[in-house]
């Protein structure tokens, strides 16, 4: 029996080489604006409430309070908006993976409504992941029976997302379908070859943490690497303020204030572009399992001609 994880896994290498090959900077650039939000390098903020009480105690007591609801508000804020826009642009991306030009504007105002529906459902896995990590916060002391459920309804959780952003989001896609309807139309699938998305999800988790840990290692040198200039140019500009009779303390603050923004802006693009080739190679495995599953559902038959012609 052919194991269609495996099979993808070498023939996404191909398909990655062909939508990169050739490509202008612009598109590399526009590929990074999506993976910077459905590639994983950002994480929806989770925010405990039910700790709140102690949170304020560490920050200082009672006078803290406007401060802390501020800032919790922000990072709330913040965090929906990154999932709702995540959301909409998975449909985007999977857009991009079938060769399209990426239209932000264009593609945005046409997959909005499935955007919706895909982020309701992935904040209401959010939240109960987060009351499942705030109930075995509150066990105290390690209690097996009580962790061991909450453990095993936090995996159910974390693969019925991976499910649905890898194969019904497609669905969806592909065919205008609701969610709902996506999910209906993939149980069918998922029932008769089991097998292979249990293959799947060992195949994608394997090569997902090879990649993830290489990115930070990645990640790690190329902070180091741009920080290198950027602090030679800081202590240079530095000493010449200093020089004119300015505080050491105040320069410090100014030039560090001033070069973070470009230093920061720096090593996230970069980190980003890298990003794209490993994000897109990640995802096309999903479609090729998605595509001999079920071909009716198939959202690259074009890319998938071209490869296996070869």
């Amino acid at each position: 029996m052919a194991w269609y994880a495996l099979r993808a896994a070498s023939e996404s290498a191909a398909a990655t080489r062909r939508l990169l090959a050739g490509s202008t900077l612009a598109t590399w650039g526009r590929l990074a604006v999506l993976v910077l939000f459905v590639g994983g390098l950002t994480t929806p903020f989770l925010i405990d409430f039910n700790r709140g009480s102690a949170v304020l105690d560490a920050a200082g007591g009672i006078e803290s309070v406007p401060t802390t609801a501020a800032i919790a508000a922000t990072g709330v804020a913040i965090g929906l908006g990154v999932l709702f826009v995540g959301s909409v642009l998975e449909f985007v991306f999977l857009d991009a993976l079938r060769g399209e030009p990426v239209r932000f504007a264009a593609d945005g105002r046409q997959w909005w409504r499935a955007g919706v529906q895909l982020f309701g459902f992935r904040l209401a896995v959010l939240v109960c992941l987060s009351l499942i990590g705030s109930a075995a916060l509150r066990t105290g002391r390690p209690r097996p029976l009580v962790l061991v459920p909450l453990a095993l309804v936090a995996v159910v959780l974390a693969v019925l997302d991976r499910l649905t952003v890898a194969f019904v989001v497609p669905i969806m896609f592909v065919d205008g379908r609701s969610l709902s309807a996506g999910w209906r139309a993939f149980l069918p699938t998922l029932r008769n070859e089991w097998h292979q998305y249990v293959a799947y999800l060992l195949v994608a988790g394997a090569l997902g943490g090879l990649i993830a840990l290489a990115g930070g290692l990645l990640a790690a040198l190329v902070a180091v690497a741009f920080a290198l200039p950027f602090s030679a140019f800081g202590a240079a500009v530095g000493t010449a303020l200093i020089e004119r009779g300015l505080s050491t303390t105040t320069v410090g603050r100014v030039v560090a204030g001033v070069l973070a923004v470009p230093y920061l802006a720096s090593v996230l693009g970069t980190v980003l572009l890298v990003h794209v080739a490993p994000v897109a190679y990640l995802r096309y495995i999903e479609l090729f399992v998605l595509g001999d599953t079920v071909g009716r559902y198939d959202p690259i038959p074009q890319v998938r001609a071209a490869i296996r012609r070869r």
